[in-house]
């Protein structure tokens, strides 16, 4: 059994089987330090040609037959019986429900942060963990959906006794798929402490597997494990991902397109360098306009009232349909200072004079533009321009002066108000003391023995700000392994016939929507118009729709039921029929039936609300007169 060929490329000279890689040219074995890339993408696309075999056991025997690479390791085999109770990384309770019996397989990849010696730090890294949950023989669909992580990733991926997983994932085994996940490089879930090593210097081994190579092998060593597994290839494979997990699949669409069929991508957390550190400018705009910061509690709370407050008249001026939510956000140009229900009672504002006598909600003028210039965008010289047109809102063009897109009217913006969102601040810097402590941030604080100095973002002004996001764009190729994920030439990805659906949420609170736009706007530049790029990618914009891997709504009145929101997998749909797994379902009949997306239509929580969703560039549009809670009464212009 050990001797048997599972994988035979005659042209490349490689020779694979159950006991990993017995025979490889030179080339292909000076590769191995960085996870064998090219012979692994010779495998995924289809140099190698995949014997039938026997199938294998969900037991140890997995450990001494899956041997791809002398890095790769397996560290745990579980067997997984149906109706097990299953913590998932990130919905620990209520827990997820094994729909079926599944075989959990977990790898760690080396090499590894050879650049950290200190095996406490959290920089400190053996390499990548990645875990796969297989169906039975029985049960798989013979095909592979892999999914990505969140945030600055990590969890218990290498672990034996842990899951580091998120529910989607799970729910992807019950749906009869393999799916594969990774750790990303680091163990530590939702945690930037990995980013600096214990000397204080930015950690670019681990960006490098963060950035790029840990996909890679996500995407490869599930799919050797599938066939070994099962003792025949896939019939198709498709990633699936949301947030860093939707940047992670971008990433693959634009220098590695070939290791997926089709790519699921939401919310992708494109650009980091420019929207993660033009987070930090809420606080800039309060120290420099209002006196107080993140770190002066009483007042930050106050003003996140009161732009609460503004938020909910900015919803009331601009939701033409009257649902309590905005179907175009970016044409909504509300301004409290020229609303006289927002400012304080004897205020001058522009043009009209306050009457707002509630001193919780109400405005001075000062906190009316700081709140202007906050919902503007980051400029190097806190300037913002008030006939801020459509195209300059909605990521088509940058606006006067502006650094990078800001979040929606509508969309809740309170935390970036009370807490300081620092470490991209840090990273742009490559000094960890600008990171902010638990007293000013309710992120997690990066942990870093180099220096106990934090808070150093309190001395930026606009400038110093504007020279941090230009440091960490110059430093992307690099320290960061062009984590800002922006290539706009997606030819490969068009002439291998690969298939791309995104989405992006209009409410989204963690990721401004128009970065998103911006980017599909300059990859239609490059690739012959709208048109052309539909052919192989198309995106759709959800009004109301908030940041989440797993569906949720944001409205001013905390009516969240009433948003039309898409059927995803998670632990509130652990077992999805294909249609209440919508935007996966079109890409799985596009990439198999050759049956192209169209409109989606998306109903409420409560079923009060439905509207179909567009393809980019449309949005979704009410007709004016029709009852806004039907359908029929929309259409996508």
């Amino acid at each position: 059994m050990s001797g048997e060929i599972i994988l035979d490329s005659g042209k490349a000279g490689i020779l694979v089987t159950r006991a990993g890689v017995v025979n490889a040219p030179a080339r292909f074995r000076q590769a191995r330090r960085i996870g064998l890339w090219t012979l692994l993408l010779l495998g995924a696309c289809g140099s190698f040609a995949p014997a039938l075999a026997e199938p294998l056991a969900c037991d140890d025997g997995i450990k001494a037959a899956f041997h791809p690479d002398v890095d790769t390791t397996v560290v745990a085999v579980r067997l997984v019986r149906k109706g097990e109770e299953l913590a998932a990384q990130d919905v620990p309770k209520p827990p997820m429900i094994a729909a079926a019996d599944l075989c959990l397989v977990k790898l760690l990849v080396g090499p590894g942060v050879t650049a950290e010696k200190d095996s406490t730090a959290r920089s400190h890294s053996q390499g990548i963990g990645i875990e796969v949950w297989l169906p039975t023989q029985a049960n798989w669909n013979e095909r592979i959906r892999n999914y990505g992580g969140g945030g600055w990733v990590g969890g218990g991926h290498r672990y034996a006794d842990k899951i580091g997983s998120k529910a989607p994932a799970i729910v992807n085994a019950n749906m009869g798929y393999a799916s594969g996940t990774t750790d990303a490089g680091q163990p530590w879930y939702q945690d930037g402490s990995f980013t600096f090593l214990s000397d204080g210097k930015v950690n670019a081994e681990a960006f490098r597997d963060f950035s790029v190579r840990a996909m890679v092998e996500q995407a490869v060593k599930t799919r050797q494990l599938v066939t070994l597994y099962y003792g025949k290839a896939p019939k198709y494979t498709y990633y699936d991902g949301h947030s860093q997990g939707g940047r992670q699949g971008y990433k693959i669409v634009q220098d590695y397109p070939e290791l997926y069929d089709g790519y699921m991508i939401a919310a992708p957390a494109l650009s980091i360098p420019m929207f993660g550190t033009t987070a930090l400018y809420p606080q800039i705009v309060m120290k420099t306009d209002l006196g107080y910061t993140a770190a002066n509690k009483t007042e930050a709370a106050a003003f996140a009232a009161k732009v609460d407050a503004a938020n909910k008249r900015a919803v009331a001026a601009c939701d033409k349909a009257g649902l309590g939510f905005l179907l175009n956000p970016f044409q909504c140009d509300y301004d409290p200072a020229r609303d006289a229900a927002a400012l304080c009672a004897g205020v001058a504002g522009h043009g009209i004079t306050g009457s707002n006598a509630d001193a919780a909600t109400c405005m001075s003028l000062k906190e009316a533009i700081a709140l202007d210039k906050i919902w503007f965008g980051a400029t190097a010289d806190g300037s913002f321009d008030a006939a801020q047109t459509p195209d300059s809102l909605d990521g088509k063009s940058l606006g006067k002066g502006q650094l990078w897109w800001t979040f929606t009217k509508g969309t809740a913006i309170g935390t970036l108000i009370t807490s300081a969102s620092t470490d991209s601040v840090g990273l742009a810097l490559q000094d960890v003391s600008y990171a902010a402590d638990a007293s000013t941030t309710s992120s997690i604080p990066i942990t870093n023995g180099s220096t106990t100095a934090r808070n150093k973002w309190l001395e930026l002004d606009y400038r110093g700000l504007a020279d941090a996001v230009n440091k960490y764009v110059a430093l992307q190729p690099t320290l960061f392994s062009n984590l800002a994920t922006d290539k706009i030439d997606l030819g490969k990805a068009r002439d291998l016939g690969r298939k791309v659906v995104v989405y992006n949420g209009l409410a989204d609170d963690a990721i401004p929507p128009a970065g998103s736009i911006n980017y599909h706007e300059r990859v239609v530049a490059a690739m012959g118009g709208h048109a052309e790029v539909q052919k192989f990618m198309r995106m759709y914009l959800l009004p109301g729709v908030a940041h989440s891997s797993q569906g949720r709504a944001y409205t001013v009145g905390g009516q969240n039921n009433v948003v039309p929101l898409p059927k995803l997998p998670g632990n509130a749909n652990q077992t999805p029929t294909r249609e209440q797994d919508q935007f996966f379902t079109a890409l799985v009949d596009w990439v198999e039936k050759g049956a192209t997306p169209g409109e989606i239509m998306l109903t409420s929580r409560d079923n009060s609300v439905s509207y179909p969703v567009c393809i980019y560039p449309q949005m979704t549009t009410w007709n004016g007169n029709g009852p806004a809670t039907q359908a029929s009464s929309y259409s996508c212009r």
